[in-house]
């Protein structure tokens, strides 16, 4: 894909085309296309041909390509007309280039852009596989990719943005600039080399996207020989216009990310401050536990306005003010709140799990039937890397037709369908990049309690 390839041309008498030239030829040949063939079935697909007309074609491998096509009549001596000149522009790039910008403006997310541009290369290009990555704190993070296989997708769905990163993606975020290997020089990741070799790939290549100096993402493909010049500046042009329409999402992403957490922090101050008020005056605990929650959203406030990062707590630090909290709410409920906390370890947690946990224990006190409500915490790493809590107790449970409606802040289906205990769970989860769900606390049978769980990203 040239950034300015050669024109094709022929010359059309009556309808037929009686001469074209090498470069025509070398486009339309294994489709019969040629000296002889009505002009008609050049582009058949095409209702009406008139100037500015684009035109839409498939390669020898079934690739689109895409085509401008000019007509200059040749006069005869007496002023009559005796062909038809034809020059045909190839404007695959232009068009890739102009449907990348469009799709900045059609996407909902980040990923899905990125989901939407490897689709479009993956029909126009000749490469084997894409991913696509995005760069995200101080790494790269896989978010879409075409022709990947799942076992080469698992070995490099995160990298570190370093020096000495194990993988060229890493490594190409840190330099941002391209790298071009033949995998017989690879010597990174054996396992990753064979997935490669493995899909018919003797190059890759890696590119960072860069839009303004600001490293977004890194496009990575695989070919099965090497760039000519014309491809590798086909290529850089590419993902010139990715990193353009990538951060224009990142930065919309991360203005209604913004927006978000300023609701999420307006409701968790409103509802704590509300629990807070309803609880024994006299009670010392209360006005530290408020003194802690004013702290709190002081710190999220300011990381908000000016964009300074979020301190991080750690993870049992988390869980005492939440247990703490609920356990007062349980008292001024005249009912008691039992806690074992399970599996505790360093980890540093966002400040916000605090509340998350909180308004889980909340919640367990509140729907309880018993006096006395036992809680178990269990707080695990999965191998991800995420911090999982489980937060199960002897409650009433959740029958599973309720289970994904619990999380909503409507429930117009469930008893109490004004609660937004859950809800807040859920947003402060999700804002963190992580997840929320509920299950039997004895698999199979909901009425013998609920767990709530949350898994959410550590430092």
């Amino acid at each position: 894909m040239e950034i300015i390839p050669a024109d094709g041309h022929c010359i059309v008498a009556d309808g037929t085309i009686v001469w074209c030239d090498p470069v025509f030829n070398e486009w339309f040949s294994h489709r019969g296309i040629g000296p002889g063939t009505r002009l008609s079935q050049l582009f058949p697909a095409t209702r009406e041909h008139k100037p500015g007309t684009i035109y839409e074609d498939l390669d020898r491998l079934g690739k689109k390509r895409f085509f401008a096509m000019e007509c200059t009549p040749t006069i005869g001596q007496n002023g009559e007309k005796v062909s038809d000149s034809i020059r045909i522009r190839k404007i695959t790039l232009q068009r890739v280039l102009t449907d990348i910008s469009r799709l900045s403006t059609q996407a909902k997310t980040s990923k899905e852009l990125f989901e939407k541009v490897l689709w479009l290369l993956r029909d126009t290009t000749h490469y084997l596989a894409f991913a696509g990555f995005i760069a995200r704190d101080g790494r790269v993070e896989l978010v879409a990719s075409k022709g990947w296989t799942e076992k080469l997708k698992s070995y490099i769905s995160q990298q570190d943005i370093a020096p000495d990163s194990p993988s060229l993606t890493g490594r190409t975020a840190y330099y941002r600039r391209q790298v071009v290997m033949a995998m017989r020089d690879y010597d990174l990741s054996p396992a990753v080399k064979s997935a490669i070799i493995k899909l018919g790939g003797e190059y890759v290549v890696v590119t960072p996207l860069l839009d303004r100096e600001r490293l977004v993402g890194v496009l990575t493909v695989i070919n099965d020989k090497a760039l000519t010049t014309a491809d590798s500046e086909a290529l850089q042009s590419i993902c010139g216009q990715i990193a353009s329409a990538l951060n224009l999402k990142l930065q919309e992403e991360a203005a209604m990310a913004k927006a978000d957490e300023a609701v999420l922090l307006a409701n968790i101050a409103a509802r704590t401050m509300k629990d807070v008020i309803y609880l024994p005056k006299a009670d010392k605990r209360s006005a530290d536990n408020a003194l802690e929650i004013c702290k709190a959203v002081e710190i999220l406030m300011r990381s908000l306005n000016e964009n300074a990062p979020v301190e991080y707590l750690p993870l049992k630090d988390a869980l005492d003010f939440a247990i703490s909290g609920a356990k007062e709410l349980a008292e001024a409920a005249h009912k008691r709140l039992n806690v074992r906390v399970i599996g505790q370890d360093n980890n540093k947690v966002s400040p916000l799990l605090k509340f998350a946990v909180y308004e889980a224990l909340k919640n367990s006190v509140q729907y309880s039937t018993s006096e006395s409500v036992d809680v178990t915490i269990r707080a695990l790493k999965e191998r991800s890397g995420m911090q999982r809590i489980e937060i199960s107790d002897n409650g009433p449970g959740i029958p599973d037709e309720y289970k994904s409606e619990a999380f909503r802040p409507d429930k117009t289906n469930m008893k109490n369908p004004g609660g937004m205990g859950l809800y807040i769970v859920k947003k402060i989860a999700r804002i963190y990049g992580g997840r929320v769900w509920a299950e039997d606390r004895v698999h199979g049978d909901y009425r013998k309690g609920a767990t709530i769980v949350v898994t959410i990203p550590v430092r």
